[in-house]
């Protein structure tokens, strides 16, 4: 039993740990002690007098989490993830100790370690002669705050033979808002100088997501599939004009949780380049990664299929203007038949196409059972036959097809060897 001072002293030290949870809560009076803030601030404190030790001493493991193309349905790049094995706590999530060190402002020691296994995992690779993706990798708000944070990354990319173009780096977007716009875009532009791709992670999660995007030079926005969950009548519209608006900025997209074959068809349509989920695989330790990619059949991007499909993710089919106009200010129109054509030396092969191009297909029976020969015969005729003097300008020819005449134009829009992509529309009269 507590002696009477024991007991004031816990009944002090309880007080103290119910006033510091509820620390920024304006919305109640009090905050009444529980046990688990207790077992909490226990955790907090072993991490971060443990920090060190877990970096020493390997319990600090990097996760991937493929990131594919939705073009090339093969894996673009991995995002390296952090997990805690901790021999008193066991598995420890990122929720558990990421918050507590960014309290702590001991994060970068975490995000540089990751860094460091990553970089060690690509010069294996290398080594081995192997294919692997680039890789993202995670930046916290407060690792902005280091004065030597870029050389700090250079060095460890240094120390292991990895260049700065197989890295990317991802800041949250309530970095934009712990730190000036200043130091923001400063830290922006010396990572595009060293060749980095820098992605802002959580697009519209914060009250800045505009003005993120005008007062700052991002190559990538990742969008959290939360969104598309609690959707409403509205949620379509607003995702098919966030992807038109990046894709008019000259920046990639990403959406991340995807857990659905119909979360990943629905993003493809729309023009949503990059996709990452459950759906392709949970994050998985280097040694498990293989034996998922197999069993899921996804296969690595080449370098040249990299270029080659982040052109075509720049084209939007979605409005029926702007991939002909060269311009950024037409409106969104889905009157014009656009669709994006692969040609790999055979038939054409439709990758992308807007819902009138949808229609027109099949009014012509152009695909899909029982459709008429002659047709497709002559229309892939007249594509092919324009392709074939494509060289990136935009060509026009009348064509009659049965009862339907009209204008076609065309423009190559990515080549690689034994593929050339074409984006056409039709106008017809």
């Amino acid at each position: 039993m507590l002696g009477y001072v024991e007991l004031m002293n816990q009944c002090m030290d309880r007080a103290r740990i119910a006033a510091n949870n509820a620390v920024g809560n304006y919305q109640n009076y009090y905050c009444r002690y529980e046990q688990k803030m207790e077992a909490d601030l226990t955790l907090a404190n072993y991490l971060l007098s443990h920090i060190d030790e877990a970096v020493a001493k390997g319990w600090i493991k990097v996760y991937y989490q493929p990131i594919v193309d939705t073009f090339s349905s093969k894996i673009s790049t991995y995002e390296a993830l952090a997990r805690w094995i901790d021999p008193k706590y066991g598995f420890l999530n990122p929720g558990e100790f990421i918050e507590v060190l960014e309290r702590g402002h001991l994060i970068h020691k975490l995000d540089l370690h990751i860094l460091d296994l990553v970089c060690q995992d690509l010069e294996e690779a290398m080594q081995k002669g192997e294919t692997y993706p680039m890789v993202s990798v995670n930046l916290s708000r407060y690792d902005l705050e280091l004065p030597d944070l870029h050389e700090r990354i250079n060095n460890i990319l240094a120390s292991h033979g990895v260049k700065s173009s197989q890295i990317r780096i991802e800041i949250t977007e309530s970095a934009l808002l712990s730190n000036t716009e200043a130091v923001i875009k400063e830290h922006i532009s010396r990572f595009h100088e060293d060749g980095y791709q820098v992605w802002l992670d959580d697009f519209g999660s914060g009250f800045s997501s505009l003005n993120s995007l005008q007062n700052f030079d991002f190559d990538l926005l990742k969008i959290d599939m939360a969104f598309l969950r609690h959707a409403n009548e509205k949620t379509p519209t607003i995702l098919m004009d966030v992807i038109d608006m990046a894709k008019r900025l000259g920046i990639e997209t990403l959406s991340e949780g995807v857990e659905t074959k119909d979360e990943y068809d629905f993003l493809h349509s729309i023009g949503c380049v990059l996709a990452q989920g459950f759906y392709f695989s949970q994050p998985l330790p280097k040694d498990k990664i293989t034996a998922k990619r197999k069993e899921r059949g996804l296969e690595f991007e080449s370098l040249a299929e990299y270029a080659f499909y982040k052109k075509i993710g720049q084209i939007n089919v979605l409005n029926a203007l702007y991939p002909f106009s060269g311009k950024n200010d037409q409106e969104l129109a889905e009157t014009v038949p656009v669709m994006l054509l692969l040609d790999k030396g055979g038939d054409l092969e439709p990758i992308y196409s807007n819902k009138a191009a949808q229609n027109w297909c099949q009014s012509l029976r152009l695909r899909g059972a029982g459709f008429e020969f002659d047709c497709r015969r002559e229309f892939l005729t007249l594509v092919k036959q324009l392709g074939e003097t494509a060289d990136g300008e935009i060509i026009e020819e009348n064509f009659r097809i049965k009862d339907y005449a009209g204008r076609l134009r065309l423009q190559l829009v990515a080549e690689m060897p034994c593929q050339r992509a074409y984006v056409i529309n039709t106008n017809m009269v």
